[in-house]
């Protein structure tokens, strides 16, 4: 069964982090993107973390699988 769920993607300065992480609700991915967008930035280089949610189609059946 496949159903649409929003992926927080991460991106410090332009580079995008591995780690995704899986929401079914977009308020609760929308908050926790705006908590990670308001940290500061890291202190060597000056980059800046970037939060975003995108709407994906997943397989709710696939064990590997974890939404929150």
């Amino acid at each position: 069964m496949t159903t649409i769920v929003f992926m927080m993607m991460v991106y410090l300065g332009n580079v995008p982090e591995k780690e995704r992480i899986l929401f079914y609700d977009i308020n609760r991915c929308k908050y926790f993107a705006s908590r990670i967008m308001g940290q500061p930035p890291e202190p060597v280089t000056g980059r800046r973390y970037t939060a975003i949610c995108k709407p994906v189609n997943v397989d709710l059946n696939n064990p590997n699988l974890r939404v929150f």
